[in-house]
């Protein structure tokens, strides 16, 4: 584990960091040519696949109960260090942030061991880049989605309420943009 200065340096050089100014997308993604899983929850990969096509994905509310596959249960809370200095910034929504789960407890279906964290991937590094990061608590997955958005000029798609929409309710055709 890091300690504390290497952590709070680390948030620094983030907050401080110059946004993009770029408009140019990323680069397109091809989930045909991802190898398979590398470590999200079975189900919250599925659920991320599924979301791209219309009628596919769970019901919003279902993302607020424990994970039919490993009992995880999705946090809401977006920390200060994802917002900070950013006047705009864009609510990457509850559904991303289920997508992008890691199970913690192996499939057990009697819900999460007391001292079990909330531990998750990044999808923008495995679908853009097919690297696997090690995955992260709430605090440091917003700060790194905030490196990708902020900083790099990956975009959100935002849907009708202002967060990150899924891809299936995009009209856009070949939108460029991040979606759930």
């Amino acid at each position: 584990m890091a300690s504390a200065a290497a952590k709070a340096a680390a948030i620094s050089a983030t907050l401080a960091a110059a946004p993009s100014t770029s408009d140019e997308p990323p680069p397109p993604y091809d989930t045909s040519s991802l190898p398979p899983n590398p470590g999200f929850c079975e189900l919250a990969f599925r659920e991320r696949l599924d979301n791209r096509i219309p009628g596919g994905g769970m019901p919003s509310a279902q993302y607020f109960a424990p994970c039919k596959a490993c009992s995880f249960v999705c946090g809401d809370e977006i920390p200060s260090v994802y917002k900070q200095g950013w006047l705009d910034w864009i609510d990457p929504s509850v559904n991303f942030r289920w997508e992008s789960h890691v199970a913690t407890n192996k499939g057990e279906k009697d819900g999460p061991v007391e001292g079990e964290r909330e531990l998750l991937g990044c999808w923008i590094c495995w679908e853009y880049e097919q690297k696997w990061v090690e995955p992260m608590e709430p605090q440091d997955w917003y700060k790194h989605m905030r490196r990708h958005f902020f900083v790099e000029g990956y975009r959100i798609c935002k849907g009708k309420m202002g967060a990150m929409q899924r891809r299936r309710n995009c009209e856009v055709g070949h939108c460029p943009k991040i979606h759930s």
